[in-house]
């Protein structure tokens, strides 16, 4: 937002933003969330409705789309996933939101259908370029040449998954697809470690664990399951070319504090990356600052490529930028890239939703029900 100089009404239904320079960042910049103003003033197809036992929305009429079908959507969070699952076979709720890939085939019957879509968010190791073991470009490339990310989403997610290689979202329009990505060659990978002066020792010398040529600690967030079973199959395939990944499992509120301060060797996260190129220049091409550049990472090239995305509106040199930045990104990788995700949600077959390939919650407004009546309510 700091190229935004100021904002100003113009008629009832305009806002002018004047800007210092072009962003071509900002649209997505301004994807924020907005608090409801007095009177329960809204702007989307529903609208909350004050209840105590707990969040209850209504549709709204004059919604400017159409005014959607299903006339109330009640929301019972649950304890567990376990405790879903069973109120969603037992019809006492129409959905769950999130149905990991495990229980997919599980959940899914005559009367549930399960819902998948890919997020523009992806499993990574990120790097503290600050520390020293992960200085050396080198080191970097070969972590990532040592893991099978195929293998890793077909055993953990259920193929639920795509392999990912950098930070940039490969479903852009300007996305260059004959960027080779990074090739799973443990051999080499044990080759460039050994180049690099990380020699496989004899014995552990009184150092804690099996002998590594390579030793650092991975930061984990307590109670994130999958998290943790990416986490143990990255261990194992970086332990076959002599690394020791170690874990450090702390609550989930130490974690985010963590990363913010930089407090870590490397952490794994599920982290936004699209669908535009904002979200990644703010981890990766970004200075330093509120705590989201937190990973150190400081490439020249980099910074200045993710520069002209933010200011260039000629699609030639978008396309352009984005096919060299993508190539210095390989080069000088800020992280291991393991896979882009996808989710899924189970809603049962007395609804009809609309086929796309977007997040169902976007489309509630359009659900309609599978029988001709039109009074629906939801939970």
């Amino acid at each position: 937002m700091a190229d935004v100089t100021s904002v100003r009404p113009e008629g009832d239904l305009q806002l002018v933003l004047d800007l210092s320079r072009p962003s071509a960042f900002l649209p997505e910049d301004l994807d924020l969330p907005l608090s409801i103003g007095p009177n329960n003033v809204g702007t989307g197809a529903f609208r909350r409705v004050a209840r105590a036992t707990g969040v209850e929305l209504e549709r709204f009429d004059r919604y400017y789309a159409g005014a959607p079908k299903i006339e109330r959507i009640v929301i019972r969070p649950s304890d567990n996933l376990r405790t879903s699952w069973s109120r969603l076979l037992r019809g006492e709720v129409d959905m769950v939101t999130d149905v990991p890939p495990e229980a997919v085939e599980f959940i899914q019957n005559d009367d549930i259908q399960v819902i998948s879509f890919a997020r523009s968010f992806q499993f990574l190791i990120a790097f503290n370029s600050q520390s020293p073991v992960f200085r050396s470009a080198a080191v970097r490339r070969a972590l990532n040449a040592a893991v099978n990310r195929e293998a890793l989403i077909a055993r953990v997610l259920q193929g639920h998954g795509e392999a990912a290689s950098g930070p940039l979202w490969p479903r852009h329009w300007a996305y260059d697809g004959s960027a080779q990505p990074f090739r799973f060659d443990p051999g080499g990978a044990e080759a460039s470690l050994e180049l690099a002066g990380l020699h496989l020792p004899a014995t552990a010398r009184g150092t804690p664990g099996p002998p590594a040529r390579l030793r650092f600690t991975c930061l984990l967030p307590a109670d994130f399951t999958l998290l943790e079973r990416i986490g143990l199959d990255v261990q194992k395939q970086l332990y076959d070319v002599g690394v020791d990944m170690m874990f450090e499992v702390v609550p989930i509120q130490d974690y985010d504090a963590r990363i913010r301060e930089g407090r870590f060797q490397a952490v794994l996260v599920d982290m936004i990356s699209g669908p535009t190129f904002a979200r990644p220049h703010v981890f990766w091409g970004a200075p330093r600052r509120d705590g989201l550049h937190a990973f150190g990472y400081d490439n020249a090239e980099a910074a200045r490529l993710f520069d002209v995305l933010r200011t260039s509106i000629n699609e030639g040199a978008v396309r352009s930028a984005v096919s060299r930045l993508q190539r210095v990104l390989l080069e000088d990788p800020p992280a291991l890239f393991l896979a882009w995700n996808q989710r899924a949600r189970a809603v049962r077959r007395h609804f009809r939703v609309p086929t796309s390939d977007r997040d169902p919650l976007f489309t509630i407004w359009q659900w309609t029900e599978n029988t001709d009546s039109q009074s629906v309510s939801t939970k």
